[in-house]
């Protein structure tokens, strides 16, 4: 039998994944620099312990960019507080471990969007603390009760 971790991963679940191509970019031998911007939302489900956590990439853009491409990814995880001896809370947890265990997902999910576009080469995000960058990225948080 599995141990039950105090932050349980049940699945996830792909909410949007897009890839539009900006038809005025004019090609340059120069690359070009993408900034990712990413988002979070939680969600406390009142009806049971599952919290619903969205992770978000927008990479790219319409104006400046050959592409833009939004991929947003849901995953479900139940916080068992019995479990948290140590007293992380339920907050800690989600916007450290749980953006952890769902940004690999993204990450996966804008290379094969952006190697299938067959015109440039597949964006890979890099490997990251997202906890820390939603910290330092201003008005990338949002909880919802």
């Amino acid at each position: 039998m599995m141990a039950v971790t105090v932050l349980e991963f049940k699945g996830y679940l792909v909410k949007e994944q897009s890839y539009k191509k900006n038809e005025d970019f004019k090609k340059t031998d120069q690359g070009v620099e993408l900034n990712p911007q990413i988002d979070l939302n939680i969600e406390n489900n009142i009806k049971g312990d599952s919290i619903l956590v969205t992770l978000g990439v927008k990479v790219g853009s319409l104006t400046d960019d050959p592409f833009e491409v939004i991929v947003r990814v849901c995953g479900r995880f139940v916080y068992h507080i019995e479990k948290d001896t140590n007293k992380i809370g339920v907050d800690t947890l989600i916007r450290s471990n749980a953006v952890a265990i769902l940004y690999p997902y993204v990450r996966s999910i804008v290379s094969g969007l952006t190697n299938t576009s067959n015109e440039y080469p597949a964006c890979i995000l890099p490997t990251i603390d997202v906890a820390q960058v939603l910290k330092e990225q201003p008005g990338t948080s949002e909880i919802a009760d």
